[in-house]
C-alpha cells in the first residue's frame, strides 16, 4: 500500500499521535470537576452537609435557614433558574425521604437567578438534610 519507508513512518506516527491525543483528551474531560457529563449544563452529587462530592457547572452549595434546604449556585450566571428544567434525586444515602426542586428564584437563596433551591425531607417528619444528585440538561 505505502511503498516508501518514509510514508509508512509518517502514517504510523500520525496514527499513534491521534490515539494518544484522544486518550489524553478523555482524561482531561473526566478530571475537570470530577464529572463526565458532556451534554449537561450542570451536574453534581451533593452531600447532606452541603459539600460537593463531584460536579460540573456548580460553584457552591449553601445550607438554607430551615432543615433540608440547599441553595445550589451555578458557575455560569447565564443558567437562569426561571428557565431551566432541573432533575434532582435522593441518593442511597438520602433514602428514605423526599426531594423537591423549587421552580424559580427564591428569597431563601437571595432571589438570585443562578441559585437553585433544593428541599429534602424525611418520610413524614419534615425537612432533613439528605444527600442528592442534581442534573440540569
Amino acid at each position: 500500500m505505502f511503498k516508501s519507508k518514509r510514508t509508512r513512518a509518517i502514517v504510523w506516527t500520525s496514527a499513534a499521535l491521534g490515539v494518544a491525543a484522544t486518550a489524553v483528551g478523555g482524561v482531561a474531560l473526566a478530571a475537570a470537576g470530577g464529572v463526565t457529563a458532556p451534554y449537561a449544563q450542570a451536574s453534581g452529587v451533593i452531600n447532606a452537609d452541603g459539600s460537593i462530592v463531584r460536579s460540573k457547572g456548580i460553584s457552591s452549595v449553601s445550607l438554607g435557614a430551615a432543615a433540608g434546604r440547599f441553595c445550589v449556585k451555578f458557575s455560569d450566571p447565564r443558567l437562569n433558574v426561571d428557565e431551566i428544567t432541573p432533575v434532582a434525586t435522593l441518593t442511597t444515602g438520602g433514602y428514605p425521604g423526599f426531594i423537591y426542586v423549587h421552580p424559580g428564584a427564591t428569597s431563601e437563596c437571595g432571589n438570585a437567578t443562578d441559585n437553585l433551591l433544593i428541599v429534602t425531607a424525611n418520610d413524614q417528619q419534615g425537612g432533613a438534610y439528605k444527600q442528592f444528585s442534581l442534573l440540569v440538561p
